[in-house]
């Protein structure tokens, strides 16, 4: 069952880039709606492959939507991190989040869909609940070491259409998340998804209204 789970692993992650790559290349398109539709479809697409490995690999996703805790603690950590990396240093002057942004209701309508809606839920359920999981079953009681690797892989997946400073601070974010879900009992993936979805948002009205 490891080997299959390994060999199952590694043609997800390569496809999950491959998608993530062709993903990328519609940045130069020139026609919005066209442009917000193939983004969407990308990020569906990486969440199907997930789904499609959980299932062959007999793994079940932690859908328990009724545990009021989880929401609250992806809250949480939503906040405490949009408050520590992008707040605060805003307020100082200066941005780990990128540049201003300038305001428009079609912005924060249209971010607010797409990080709560599909970009929080579909790379929590690929890197938390697909590839953590797989990767924490292979180190006994060495558990710990999957999450790290998790979020290695999360940072170095930001490369492919990012910088090497979007892998690093990328990598520190995905270790927030592994952590919280690992050690945190009612750290759910529904309670996940709500807060990088957050998170992200947050990050995009800092943009806008600070700096």
């Amino acid at each position: 069952m490891t080997k299959k789970k390994i060999a199952v692993l590694i043609i997800s992650i390569v496809l999950i880039s491959g998608i993530t790559f062709l993903a990328g290349l519609c940045s130069s398109i020139d026609i919005l709606w066209l442009k917000i539709v193939l983004f969407a479809l990308g990020n569906l697409c990486n969440g199907a492959v997930a789904l499609a490995a959980m299932k062959i690999t007999d793994m079940k996703p932690d859908l328990d939507l009724k545990n009021v805790r989880q929401y609250i603690i992806g809250i949480v950590i939503a906040l405490v991190l949009s408050l520590c990396i992008a707040f605060i240093p805003a307020m100082c002057g200066y941005s780990l989040v990128g540049g201003h942004t300038d305001f428009s209701w079609f912005g924060i309508i249209y971010n607010f869909l797409n990080y709560i809606l599909i970009i929080g839920p579909v790379e929590e359920l690929v890197f938390r609940e697909y590839i953590q999981e797989t990767m924490v079953s292979f180190f006994g009681k060495y558990k710990y070491i999957g999450v790290v690797i998790t979020s290695l892989i999360f940072g170095l997946w930001h490369w492919i259409n990012g910088s090497f400073i979007q892998v690093m601070f990328t990598f520190g974010i995905g270790l927030v998340f592994g952590t919280c879900k690992f050690l945190i009992k009612d750290c759910k993936y529904p309670g996940l998804a709500l807060g990088h979805g957050l998170y992200d948002f947050l990050n995009v009205t800092v943009r806008m209204f600070i700096l």
